[in-house]
């Protein structure tokens, strides 16, 4: 897909700067892609692309999947620029961990068990970096953030010990430093396997605004209740009678900048979902109510499983959620489901007040992951994390895992070239090309060089025979009389998760005796257009016990209406069909 050449231009940052590090570099122009309509709930009159315009007019709130660099740009040029009152972020720590994603098939567990079928792991992202790539990489983002932010509205920043220090000094940068507000720590107990030193058992929140005079604070609004106060309780003061110790209970206590009074998701099993950071719902909660008022515009560009999408749709504020992985974005629109048809009721009756999923440069970064770590196993690749270009060693010679959701092209090719002759002049290995398809001129031309000081040689892995995805099958009978409708689901596979169980179709089908075991959800639309998805009819089980019903009857708008259904494994992979 071609870039829209549209462009923006950025206001410089603020402060002086605080941090230099290997390629540092201010925005001062955003050029975008553009968003691409995927799915709706309880939204009419959509359009296909979002603006501001269209976003103040109406109810919905806005879903995006993609590079959130590339999402922030869209809304800049979208008309959002000064609009947001509150944005949250979650984003990367730099811990040093690779976080997967446990997935269980659904049915009874100790029947799965006792075949050895329980649990699947999907990637979700490797939080590994050099340090000048992550410290770019959140420098860009705070900036296109400063520029969506309104003059009364604040940032929250979610960090912990690892980066901590440094993002401190890029916030005060980026929003100056007379705009720092608090940090707060959020404390937390439990158990714990840190040794030789004290456990860690907090994170930092940083919390800075765009202008301090003007920002939205309900602080002193925000209390908790005193406990164990009597006559002489302690934290008053001397002086104070029964009737004024009386009215501080009453009240409630102002909160600190210290909170340990709300625990995390892990022991809150009523909200967890199948996310490692998830965060708990009254922290999110909390910040929303603090920082925002009813209507204002929430934006999460790091959103993972949803919570603050949860918690500003329930205190009734605008919200915007952005994450590059698939499996967040649909853990995402689970929970929303979920809370919009508690607080709305049916999807077709909500008046608008649902969501608009769109995507942006059609990012399956999930996808790419586990691609990326196959190719690493399979070939060898001695991992070089201080290599800011390429990504290791084999037998000798440099690696470059290019864009995995692309073939190879010969500008990825001269970019390659440009390293080694621009930053590298001295350097005399040959060079090992992994990509995933490729333009068939590129490795001919390339094997017609003659002695090149840095050969480069293509691994093609499609050409390797390295399995990448097998779609997802699927028997649906949809059946129609007039204005009524059936769908019945007949047969489901996911050829994913057998690999991943390393078990053969046959032998699946002998142990897991129903094939809905496999699906997470159902979702039907009842008027398709072949230009978005709407869910008008959404069957997910509260219960990983439960099955999807697999049985639907349904009203259309008229006889001529297209059905569509959307069938969803428990990897997150999706199968369409229509009739």
């Amino acid at each position: 897909m071609s870039v829209k050449k549209k462009s923006m231009k950025i206001t410089p940052v603020k402060g002086r700067p605080m941090l230099h590090w290997v390629g540092k570099k201010p925005l001062d122009v955003v050029q975008y892609f553009p968003a691409q309509l995927s799915e709706t709930m309880g939204v009419k009159n959509l359009p296909m692309e979002p603006s501001y315009k269209d976003f103040v007019k109406n109810s919905y709130n806005l879903l995006f999947h993609g590079d959130n660099r590339e999402v922030l740009s869209s809304l800049l040029v979208a008309g959002f620029r000064g609009k947001v009152d509150l944005i949250y972020i979650d984003p990367p720590f730099d811990s040093g961990a690779n976080y997967v994603r446990q997935v269980k098939l659904r049915g009874r567990s100790e029947k799965l068990a006792a075949q050895g079928y329980t649990v699947l792991e999907q990637a979700q992202y490797d939080d590994i970096w050099a340090n000048d790539n992550y410290l770019q990489f959140m420098y860009e983002r705070l900036i296109l953030m400063r520029e969506l932010l309104s003059n009364k509205g604040s940032i929250y920043l979610h960090c912990d010990w690892h980066k901590s220090h440094h993002l401190r000094f890029l916030l005060d940068e980026v929003f100056g430093q007379e705009n720092f507000v608090n940090e707060i720590i959020w404390c937390f107990a439990g158990p714990t396997k840190q040794k030789n030193n004290f456990p860690r058992k907090h994170h930092n929140i940083l919390w800075y605004c765009k202008n301090k005079d003007e920002k939205i604070s309900h602080v002193e609004k925000i209390r908790i209740p005193y406990k164990n106060l009597n006559e002489g309780g302690s934290g008053f003061g001397g002086g104070l009678t029964k009737k004024g110790i009386e009215s501080y209970i009453d009240e409630g206590k102002i909160i600190e900048d210290w909170w340990i009074d709300i625990s995390p998701t892990d022991r809150i099993h009523s909200e967890r979902c199948d996310f490692d950071t998830q965060k708990p719902l009254a922290l999110l909660e909390r910040i929303i109510k603090a920082s925002s008022d009813e209507n204002s515009i929430v934006l999460d560009c790091f959103c993972g499983s949803g919570t603050t999408a949860e918690a500003a749709e329930k205190l009734g504020r605008r919200w915007i959620m952005a994450d590059l992985n698939k499996g967040a974005i649909q853990e995402t629109m689970k929970r929303l489901q979920r809370t919009i048809k508690e607080k709305n009721g049916d999807l077709m009756e909500s008046n608008g007040k649902g969501f608009i999923h769109y995507r942006v440069n059609n990012y399956d970064h999930a996808h790419q992951v586990e691609l990326k770590k196959i190719i690493i196993s399979k070939y060898g690749i001695q991992i070089n994390r201080q290599d800011l270009f390429f990504d290791g060693l084999v037998n000798g010679k440099l690696a470059k895992i290019v864009d995995l959701g692309k073939p190879l092209t010969q500008l990825d090719i001269q970019v390659i070239k440009d390293e080694i002759e621009q930053n590298r002049s001295d350097e005399t290995r040959d060079i090992l090309v992994f990509c995933n398809g490729s333009e068939l001129e590129i490795i001919s031309k390339l094997a017609g060089e003659k002695k090149p000081i840095n050969k480069i040689t293509v691994v093609d892995i499609q050409q390797e025979g390295v399995i990448t995805h097998q779609p997802l099958e699927a028997d649906v009978k949809i059946t129609k009389e007039g204005k009524k409708a059936t769908v019945e689901i007949e047969d489901f596979i996911s050829p994913t998760i057998l690999a991943r169980l390393n078990i053969d179709r046959t032998l699946f089908s002998e142990r897991i005796d129903d094939f809905r075991a496999q699906i997470e959800c159902v979702l039907i639309d009842t008027d398709y257009d072949k230009k978005k998805f709407n869910i008008v009819e959404s069957d997910l089980p509260k219960k990983k016990a439960d099955f999807v019903k697999g049985k639907y009857e349904l009203t259309l708008p008229r006889a001529t209406a297209k059905v569509a259904v959307k069938i969803v494994d428990m990897l997150g992979e999706e199968i369409l069909k229509v009739a």
